[in-house]
């Protein structure tokens, strides 16, 4: 469907999850209701809204850059406002909700009810915004294992904060050593192409969640961080070899773009790759 008020868009696409950025001209909207969650935060300044009604709440007050509103799945709604506004969408698939509730701590997916919300401001869900909002501009080398680890983390905070009935927090020590290894080796083995959550829960014989969780408690860091770890190390190497132009070099750690590369080298490494290889 094609809504005629937004004049702009972009989009990422991920399994349970559509991120829509888009900028939307004046309008008066009586929504019937859809098969999914919606979650939309504000990002620009100077918003006219007259009526934000989700379910039985309400709000006649304008929003401030960084408030939300959430609409559950079959939850009609009413907006009105009189301002051109850039805002983040959140469209959330139910069953992907149902499944992540289940892995995260024992919620039965019947119970799983988001609550409507209306002018609402939270900074860690602005936090997460700001974060796909730079994936949106910029993008970088952590690639689909960081919006994927950063999804992750934004459904847990909806289910913990903004659901009638919170999943019970879990207490492990991380990953067996021998499935840890498995995982370690997988990683090393293929840095130069994207990396999945997915594929290495699937090593690691557990959830995503679970595995995201488990690696952070044996490793210290994330996986999408200890990835990128890994390929700037490997960058390291490489130049020290001596054998192969950046721009190779780039692809052979799994990123396709030298400016990126380049950006992310020096964030870790504190020189960009050309200066290190004068250092050495």
């Amino acid at each position: 469907m094609k809504e005629t008020w937004i004049s702009e868009r972009r989009t990422i696409q991920l399994f349970g999850l559509t991120i829509d950025r888009h900028i939307s001209a004046p309008n008066e909207l009586d929504f019937p209701g859809c098969n999914y969650h919606l979650l939309c935060l504000l990002l620009s300044d100077g918003n006219q809204q007259k009526l934000t009604r989700i379910g039985k709440q309400e709000s006649e007050k304008p929003q401030a850059k960084g408030d939300f509103w959430i609409c559950p799945a079959e939850v009609s709604g009413v907006w009105a406002w009189e301002s051109t506004d850039e805002s983040l969408m959140f469209v959330i698939d139910p069953l992907f909700l149902n499944q992540m509730a289940e892995e995260i701590g024992g919620l039965d997916a019947n119970k799983v009810e988001l609550l409507s919300t209306v002018s609402a401001h939270d900074p860690q869900i602005e936090a997460i915004a700001r974060l796909f909002q730079t994936e949106f501009d910029n993008g970088g080398i952590g690639g689909q294992l960081y919006v994927e680890s950063l999804t992750q983390v934004f459904i847990i905070h909806l289910l913990r904060q903004y659901c009638a009935f919170a999943p019970k927090k879990l207490h492990d020590e991380g990953l067996p050593d021998n499935r840890l290894q498995q995982v370690l080796d997988y990683i090393h083995n293929y840095l130069d192409r994207p990396l999945h959550l997915a594929e290495l829960a699937e090593i690691s014989g557990i959830s995503q969640y679970h595995f995201c969780r488990l690696f952070k408690q044996s490793m210290g860091i994330a996986p999408y961080q200890y990835v990128l770890q890994q390929r700037m190390e490997k960058a390291k190497e490489l130049l020290q070899q001596r054998k192969y132009a950046i721009a190779e070099i780039a692809l052979l750690v799994g990123c396709t773009d030298q400016s990126r590369f380049t950006r992310h080298f020096r964030k870790y490494v504190g020189v960009t790759p050309k200066m290190f290889l004068k250092k050495k």
